[in-house]
């Protein structure tokens, strides 16, 4: 996996060197530099090297209700040996199915899953990164069972040879993936004596034993190999100091053994010389245009503080007026685009740039070339602007200053993969750095986009391929790129078209912290309540960032009505954040996030970030929803977008297709596919325009304003709402509604997904939608999630795909079961599923039970890590009529009050006798339904007519 790097900056650390400098006169072993952090980072950090030589970075935040931790190895599937493909994805398989000291396969997942946690882990190109969390005091056993894995895996001569069906079926769930799909072609088309040429996911026949060659000696080679501690880098988060953290971490991995393994830089190029310019055409499985443009570069990654990548990606990818994708959106060509580095590897990269196509675009890929490299061309003429990249520099050290806390695991993952790259000190700060200008760096990868260092990829379905890809029968062609239309004399003519972005009025310069009240109210309370507006108001007196979060819900009793309503207003919202997107995506780079979206009663604007120039863009954002001003060509591509993304339902996961398919079921007001095609295929801009005028007539607007604010942003706010909203009273609004499924009921949904793999999602609802049956209905979730993997997917090997899960809709109760097999037909699987369930209350001890309600308690009280996820917490409630906002501790309370024979009493009667059941089948290629009487149906909309329901307040 590769992400564009951030675009970020740093603090001075001048201070920090120099009292390193006095000490080291005073003794004969400095300690090492510690990494500089935010100052608005609570976090206590440690930085230390065992005598293996593995890194390893200690996070105390005494605080956490959750530890995490992280390894990541230096190797990938860039390493995996000549006719292996896949054996390091393996390999990251494999170790989570026992160690010497843990031997049992299941051991891990379920020690996690029962002390309220969760792990996972990924392979890419240069690393394998593991990762997990779990309930604060119980991190040391954790970590125990983790250290196993890099100490003495097992290896199993039996779950290897399970083990490969279950890489098999991620394998055979990637055949419709145009994603894996893309990813096959690009493999061919590059120097095949370049590892990026390997096959990366593996499958039965790579990972199959030969005559000369055991697929479990391999393994064991592969790792005594690579997995060396020289290259790991590990990182842990716990609520210990950091001296207990240490003397927790440093007996246990210090048992890693250190085979002093040495990186190579990988002299092959990624392409020959002379293949470039290079055209390949592929046809994907989803009716989508898009054309992506790589350049191979210099790996600059020891150039972090210069960024070069970021700068230019900012440039080249800039959505503002003047830029190409104005340019692009202007002609009818484009519809998206984004630019950035991609993939790196020791000794070389590529910068990559991708444009989402509209059809005329798709028709006309060389007028779209040629507007990219005019642009590029007025950059290189223009040269490299100090002004912009420290402008950059000043956004990247607000975002450093001003960093929230994320997510335990996210966060250790995110930085253990980073110190293998980061100098020490930098760890914290690296991905965040831009403070060191050099013209020459930028000027130089600049250089190398040009039109004869390019790969063009297009990908239209309409393309008829010569070749078929070896591991996913992908059809494409391949051959040199033109390049003489790219390099005419008219190229500064249509270069003058664009032009650099104009300074960034959004940028916050006021950072200071509003005064508080003496008493800060404990939750958001209604400050103003006037005609159709209702506004909550609550200053944020915890996280204490000069940010804030100001979200509105404008909803009208014209939305979701019929399939017609619906597909207004989702164009109305698309439209609107089309329209806005130019003048408002430099607010987006200084630090603002907005989002314009509809929902079952209306449209909702949130907007996120530094309140300094908030009002500004909020005004601006609400002039522009009120009295649109939409182009007739905007509309007609953003349409067919539409269009074209429903039709390509078809290309997503199966899973995904079954689960979507089982909401509709659910959810009044929700429409399938064909329904919204039609509808979308019929709708005119006159439509639009009468629709909108219609929609704010009955519209009301409810707000919550949390975060860095003084009270006089309540009448700020209802100002700006008083020219939109009426003050006649409201009409009603639609209602919502959820299937009721009676005791005893059971249905069967069959939907059609182009995919030879049987997907099975048993949705069983709650008995009520009280708290006893949240809690009860929750529970029973966390209590089958690990056995339920392990038992289908581990023991039985079904499929990649499965998992038990709470699945509540709006507020009713629901459990989910959900797999899907390429090997299993859905009456098995449904058979599998029932024995699973039958055989999780008998194996249930008073021990087990009281270890899973602790977990489940901590997740849900766990506090918000930022004022983004509380302002969401506060917002959901809203929109609940939870008015007290104690839904949280309702929950908890529900779940705390249940004993075992409770429990008992109910998963008996609700889950296994008296069903409330629906399954949602794609049968596959088998074409078998599962047996068992169930009513069956052919559409969602069959299932919910004049059938019970649950009303929502």
């Amino acid at each position: 996996m590769s992400a564009l790097n951030s675009r970020h900056g740093f603090r001075s650390f001048f201070y920090l060197l120099f009292s390193l400098l006095l000490v080291s006169c005073v003794t004969t072993a400095p300690a090492p530099l510690q990494p500089v952090k935010s100052p608005s980072d609570d976090y206590q950090y440690r930085l230390l090297t065992l005598d293996n030589e593995m890194e390893v970075l200690l996070i105390s935040d005494p605080d956490t209700p959750k530890a995490a931790a992280s390894l990541d190895v230096l190797v990938g599937s860039g390493d995996n040996p000549p006719g292996r493909a896949g054996l390091a994805h393996f390999l990251e398989h494999m170790l989570f199915l026992g160690t010497d000291k843990y031997p049992d396969a299941a051991e891990y997942e379920r020690f996690i899953t029962e002390h309220g946690g969760s792990h996972n882990a990924y392979t890419s190109f240069e690393n394998t990164n593991y990762f997990f969390d779990i309930n604060a005091p119980d991190l040391p056993v954790a970590l125990d069972r983790f250290a196993q894995f890099f100490i003495a895996p097992r290896f199993e001569a039996q779950y290897v040879d399970r083990e490969k069906n279950a890489v098999e079926a991620e394998y055979q769930m990637g055949l419709k993936s145009d994603e894996r799909r893309g990813l096959d072609v690009l493999q061919e088309v590059v120097n095949q004596d370049h590892p990026y040429s390997q096959f990366t996911v593996g499958s039965l026949q790579t990972l199959a034993d030969r005559p000369d060659s055991n697929i479990r000696d391999e393994l064991v080679q592969f790792y005594n190999k690579y997995y060396s501690a020289n290259i790991m880098r590990l990182v842990v988060l716990g609520s210990q100091s950091l001296d207990e953290l240490e003397s927790l971490t440093r007996p246990l991995f210090s048992q890693v053994p250190n085979h002093s393994y040495q990186r190579e830089t990988i002299e092959a190029p990624l392409f020959e010389p002379g293949e470039l310019p290079l055209l390949v055409k592929v046809q994907p499985l989803a009716t989508q245009q898009q054309l992506e443009v790589s350049f191979p570069v210099p790996n600059y990654r020891d150039q972090y503080r210069v960024n070069p990548g970021a700068y230019l990606g900012n440039l080249v990818g800039h959505e503002g007026e003047g830029s190409l994708l104005s340019r692009l959106k202007t002609e009818g060509l484009a519809q998206g685009l984004s630019a950035g580095d991609g993939l790196a590897w020791p000794g070389g990269a590529l910068f990559s740039v991708r444009i989402s196509l509209t059809e005329k675009g798709a028709e006309q890929p060389d007028r779209v070339l040629q507007l990219l490299f005019a642009y590029i061309d007025m950059l290189r003429e223009e040269g490299p602007q100090r002004w912009l990249y420290d402008e950059q520099s000043r956004l990247a050290d607000l975002a450093f200053r001003f960093r929230e806390q994320a997510s335990p695991m996210g966060y250790v993952s995110a930085l253990a993969s980073g110190m293998q790259y980061y100098a020490p000190e930098d760890i914290l700060r690296g991905p965040y750095m831009m403070d060191r200008y050099d013209d020459a760096i930028l000027a130089e990868m600049l250089a190398q986009l040009r039109p004869d260092n390019a790969l063009v990829t297009l990908n239209d379905a309409s393309v008829q391929g010569e070749q078929l890809s070896g591991h996913y029968q992908v059809p494409y062609s391949r051959r040199p790129l033109d390049i003489a239309q790219f390099t005419g004399s008219d190229e500064q003519a249509i270069a003058r078209t664009m032009h650099l972005p104009a300074p960034n009025e959004f940028i916050a310069e006021d950072v200071s912290l509003v005064e508080l009240p003496p008493a800060v109210p404990a939750t958001p309370q209604v400050a103003l309540e006037s005609g159709r507006q209702t506004i909550w108001f609550m200053p944020d007196d915890e996280f204490r960032v000069p940010k804030g979060a100001t979200y509105i819900n404008f909803r009208s009793p014209e939305v979701s009505g019929s399939a017609e309503q619906t597909v207004q207003v989702a164009l109305y919202a698309a439209l609107l954040n089309d329209l806005v997107n130019e003048f408002a995506y430099p607010a987006h780079l200084a630090g603002m996030s907005f989002d314009i979206y509809k929902h079952s009663q209306g449209i909702s604007l949130r907007l996120n970030g530094y309140n300094d120039k908030q009002a500004l863009l909020l005004q601006r954002l609400l002039d522009a929803m009120v009295a649109p001003a939409f182009r007739q060509q905007r509309f007609d591509d953003i349409r067919d977008d539409m269009i074209r993304s429903l039709q390509n339902s078809v290309a997503k996961r199966p899973s995904s297709q079954v689960v979507e398919d089982l909401n509709e079921a659910l959810v009044y007001g929700e429409w399938g596919e064909s329904a919204l095609i039609q509808e979308l295929q019929k709708a005119t801009l006159t439509q639009l325009e009468r629709y909108i005028g219609q929609f704010w007539q009955g519209a009301t607007a409810e707000v919550l304003i949390y975060g860095n604010y003084n009270p006089d942003e309540v009448e700020q706010v209802s100002a700006m709402l008083a020219g939109i909203v009426s003050t006649a009273p409201a009409p009603p609004l639609p209602e919502r509604r959820v299937l009721k499924l009676a005791a005893g009921e059971s249905l069967l949904y069959r939907v059609d997904v182009p995919h030879d793999d049987t997907v099975v999602a048993w949705y069983l609802q709650g008995a009520d939608d009280g708290w006893k049956d949240r809690a009860a209905t929750a529970l029973t979730a966390q209590i089958m999630s690990s056995g339920f993997f392990q038992e289908l997917r581990t023991q039985q090997q079904l499929g990649y795909v499965v998992g038990a899960y709470n699945y509540p809709k709006l507020e009713v109760p629901g459990l989910l079961m959900l797999v899907q097999s390429p090997v299993a037909d859905a009456n098995k699987v449904a058979e599998a599923m029932q024995a699973f369930m039958v055989s999780v209350e008998p194996a249930l001890d008073e021990a087990q039970f009281e270890r899973h309600k602790t977990s489940l308690i901590s997740d849900i009280l766990r506090p918000d890590k930022n004022l983004n996820e509380r302002a969401e917490y506060y917002w959901q409630s809203i929109a609940r009529k939870e008015w007290d906002f104690d839904n949280r501790e309702s929950l908890a309370d529900a779940v705390q009050a249940l004993t075992l024979a409770d429990w008992k009493a109910y998963y008996q009667q609700v889950f296994l006798q008296q069903r409330h059941s629906l399954q949602v089948v794609a049968p596959g290629k088998p074409g078998v339904l599962p047996r068992g009487g169930a009513r069956v149906f052919d559409s969602a909309q069959a299932i919910k007519r004049d059938h019970a329901t649950y009303l929502i307040d």
